[in-house]
């Protein structure tokens, strides 16, 4: 049966997870298989910490794991669970003030835990460099900018579904959207190069 569920549908793994839960979790788990990664990604964009990001994927999922019931499929279902984790994501920031413990004084350890794990120092620096620069460029960005250019590149959203998820008309999220990408660019031109 396993084998079979990765065959299913988005609506029809749905469909079975509410039949099987609380019950028989593998419905739910092929869902989570589907959806971890691109889940987790965007909450590691929020929380900036990879411990932090991994802790709230799985509250997520277990919000998810409460409130399936009552998915009701007037959006898609990628819609309703990016709106669970962004949510999530910044009531975490509110609650825990992240935000101004790790994007002001930055993450050392997360640094240096980075580079022992590898051998060529040298490149991964600059790699490592460059993706604090990308988080720190975000993070200078207004909240529903940094909705916006988290949810169409880490999660790979349609302009429709991000429109859905942050509650606006489709031409105000294009046009909001493109708006923020051009703040991203310039932003990083000013402190990334």
């Amino acid at each position: 049966m396993k084998t079979e569920l990765n065959l299913l549908g988005e609506n029809e793994l749905i469909a079975l997870c509410k039949e099987q839960l609380p019950y028989i979790p593998t419905g739910f788990e092929e869902l989570v298989k589907r959806y971890q990664k691109k889940v987790f990604y965007l909450c590691k964009r929020y929380l900036s910490a990879e411990s932090d990001a991994e802790d709230a994927t799985q509250e997520v999922f277990m919000k998810v794991f409460h409130a399936l019931q009552s998915f009701d499929n007037r959006s898609a279902f990628t819609t309703w669970l990016f709106s669970i984790a962004i949510n999530h994501c910044k009531t975490l920031l509110a609650k825990n003030q992240l935000h101004n413990q790790r994007y002001e004084y930055g993450n050392d350890q997360a640094e240096s835990d980075y580079l022992d794990d590898n051998e060529d120092n040298s490149s991964d620096a600059e790699t490592l460099d460059e993706k604090k620069c990308i988080q720190e460029v975000i993070h200078k960005m207004k909240p529903d900018e940094r909705d916006m250019i988290l949810l169409r590149f880490t999660s790979e959203l349609p302009i429709d579904d991000i429109a859905e998820i942050i509650g606006k008309k489709l031409s105000a999220t294009k046009m909001g959207f493109y708006r923020a990408l051009e703040k991203f660019k310039d932003l990083y031109e000013k402190f990334c190069l």
